[in-house]
């Protein structure tokens, strides 16, 4: 119990370094990727679009969001 109070200090900071590093490299992407890919699909400019052409809308829409965000 002694070592645990000793290095309690030690054990937060490794604790919040552990949960931003959580957050930033695997919560924060999956939400950006979500959020890009809804931005894609409920675009109203695609409305017009039919076969090859609304997909590679989406498509480039959906990369150009990713890369907005700093994920590509």
């Amino acid at each position: 119990m002694e070592k645990i109070r000793a290095y309690k200090g030690i054990i937060i900071i490794g604790i919040v370094i552990f949960g931003l590093a959580f957050y930033w490299y695997e919560y924060r992407p999956t939400k950006l990727k979500e959020r890009c890919s809804a931005e894609a699909r409920f675009d109203t400019r695609a409305d017009s679009l039919i076969g090859d052409e609304y997909q590679n809308f989406i498509n480039n829409y959906y990369e150009d969001c990713l890369m907005r965000f700093g994920l590509k």
